[in-house]
C-alpha cells in the first residue's frame, strides 16, 4: 500500500448509509425481495409519535429479506459503518457500537427461526447475504 492509499483510507469518511446503499444495490440488481426499516430516520416529535403508534419500534434490524431457506425463516441485517482497523489511523468507532435495543432485537429473532446479524460495511452484509442465499431450499 503506498502512502497515499493509506492516508485515503485513514480520511474515509464512509457513513452507514452510503454502506447500507450499496447493499440495497446489490439486492436489487440480484432481485432479492428486501425491504428497510427506517428506524434511524430523522423525524420531527410529531412524526415520532405518529410512527410510534403505527408500530415503529427502536433497534428494529435495518434489512429484512423475508426468503426462508434451509435454516431460517428470514434474514435481517442490522448494518454498521465499517470498523476502522487501522491502529494508527486513531478513528473513533464508537458510532458501530449496537444498542441494547438492537441487541434485544437480534437475540430475539434469532431465538424466532430467523436469521439476525450485524454486519460492519458492504462487503460483510453482501457475504452473509451471498452466503444465506445458498442455503435455500
Amino acid at each position: 500500500m503506498t502512502s497515499k492509499e493509506f492516508i485515503a483510507q485513514c480520511k474515509e469518511k464512509r457513513t452507514e448509509h452510503q454502506e447500507q446503499v450499496e447493499v440495497v444495490k446489490y439486492l436489487r440488481k440480484n432481485k432479492i425481495l428486501h425491504y428497510a426499516v427506517p428506524n434511524g430516520a430523522n423525524k420531527s416529535r410529531t412524526a415520532q409519535r405518529q410512527f410510534s403508534a403505527e408500530g415503529l419500534m427502536a433497534g428494529v434490524p435495518d434489512l429484512c429479506i423475508p426468503v426462508s431457506n434451509k435454516y431460517y425463516h428470514g434474514l435481517y441485517i442490522e448494518m454498521k459503518r465499517r470498523a476502522k482497523t487501522l491502529k494508527s489511523c486513531k478513528k473513533s468507532v464508537s458510532h458501530t457500537k449496537v444498542s441494547p435495543e438492537q441487541e434485544k432485537w437480534l437475540t430475539e429473532l434469532n431465538e424466532r427461526g430467523y436469521y439476525a446479524v450485524v454486519c460492519y460495511g458492504e462487503d460483510e452484509a453482501i457475504e452473509v447475504i451471498e452466503e444465506y442465499m445458498e442455503n435455500r431450499s
